[in-house]
């Protein structure tokens, strides 16, 4: 049969049918990564899922280019710079080192752990925060005579409940921030006493758990690799960045481009060095899933409005809360968020809170829950530590629950 026949046969059908059928395939697709054979990867699968609804024609061409939100593009695009910039330069390294160095027994170097990846992550993407200090993580743990995998464990889970206290702390956090129109700074005031509470409680918990393994603790030191010159021009683009976040004299996303572009030029390196590092097959999955759940709003979007209508009390809260743990665990947090944005249209600012927090939080489940627990377990097997998928578990499901029932009751309280 000729391919226009089959495409035409196709079209026969509902747009609302085969938009459904799309939309099912590329989560499907995302969620159930290296498949035999196969060997797909998001950005991969979002591709064929953007691909498959433009060519059965449930979103036009132009439909899909203007469905993509090239705010929150730009926006990653240019955190995901200045952070390569500090990356290469080793201000990351340089920090986790000298805060952990004051270190002078187990239980003081977790805490120290905990609160640094959760600063860092606030104020950089979590996913970069864990490239960077994986490698710091592993090689202090192994001269402190401790096993690693508490520490790694303790470093991606309190990354991850750092960065929902601001608004360039995590993707989704950033889409949230551009489709609620919530400001940076009151952002930031709201969740950060949910970010606080909940990094105490990670530390508690990963203290309880492993405690024996810390108490084999020992004084060690770790050689730095800091590029002064190109540190203090990044550190200062970047706070000159956070500055006009705060005082929003540009939107957030055209703030961060200004940023890269300052860096480029004065960086003294050549910024290809940067560009290399910046996340481009995530940038593909956004685009991808923009156009994806845009085919899948036009036929379902007052049933999803309808269905995600919840009040303002606690207990509807707490279902939206579980809804959100369940749903980011299911296709991802990223893809769960962009598919429920167009519903959340006519949503209270708690609900935005709390899309925020339990979506972030729901990465902190299992091993595989968010792309910041990949990097760190993937990295870390670079140096021969391996997480066990049930050995995470064991901090991972207490973690996110306990988080979760906190988070939404300080965000209903405030």
């Amino acid at each position: 049969m000729h391919p226009e026949a089959i495409v035409n046969g196709i079209m026969n059908c509902s747009n609302e049918v085969v938009g459904l059928v799309i939309f099912i395939l590329t989560y499907i697709l995302i969620s159930l990564q290296n498949v035999p054979k196969l060997k797909l990867d998001r950005p991969a699968a979002s591709t064929i899922g953007a691909s498959l609804m433009i060519a059965f024609r449930v979103v036009s061409i132009d439909e899909a280019v203007r469905s993509i939100d090239y705010h929150t593009i730009i926006l990653l695009f240019g955190m995901m710079v200045l952070s390569s910039y500090l990356g290469i330069a080793g201000i990351f390294d340089y920090l986790a080192c000298k805060i952990m160095r004051t270190a002078r027994s187990g239980k003081r170097l977790l805490l120290m752990i905990v609160l640094s990846s959760g600063f860092l992550s606030a104020i950089f993407v979590n996913d970069t925060i864990c490239v960077f200090m994986t490698p710091v993580v592993v090689k202090l743990a192994l001269s402190s005579n401790i096993n690693p995998v508490p520490l790694l464990i303790a470093l991606v889970t309190s990354a991850n409940i750092g960065s929902v206290a601001t608004i360039i702390g995590n993707p989704q956090n950033m889409l949230i921030g551009m489709k609620s129109g919530i400001r940076f700074v009151e952002f930031t005031a709201n969740m950060l006493p949910v970010s606080l509470a909940s990094l105490l409680m990670c530390y508690a918990l990963i203290y309880w758990i492993y405690k024996n393994e810390l108490s084999k603790f020992r004084i060690a030191e770790i050689p730095l690799n800091l590029n002064r010159e190109l540190a203090i021009k990044s550190v200062v683009v970047f706070l000159f960045v956070l500055l006009l976040f705060v005082t929003e004299v540009y939107p957030i996303s055209v703030s961060a481009l200004i940023g890269a572009a300052i860096i480029f030029i004065i960086g003294g390196i050549r910024p290809k060095v940067a560009l290399e590092r910046v996340d481009w097959g995530l940038l593909l999955l956004f685009c991808n899933l923009f156009i994806v759940t845009h085919g899948f709003e036009k036929a379902y979007g007052n049933y999803l409005t309808s269905l995600l209508s919840y009040g303002n009390s606690l207990l509807s809260l707490y279902k939206f809360s579980f809804l959100t743990v369940l749903g980011s665990n299911l296709v991802s947090n990223v893809p769960f968020v962009m598919m429920v944005l167009p519903a959340m249209r006519a949503a209270n600012e708690k609900l935005w809170y709390i899309l925020a927090m339990a979506s972030t939080f729901a990465g902190n489940l299992t091993l595989i829950g968010s792309v910041a627990n990949l990097i760190v377990a993937e990295s870390a097997e670079k140096y021969g530590v391996r997480i066990d998928f049930f050995e995470y578990l064991k901090v991972g499901i207490p973690l996110t629950i306990l988080t979760v029932l906190i988070g939404t009751a300080i965000i209903y309280f405030i």
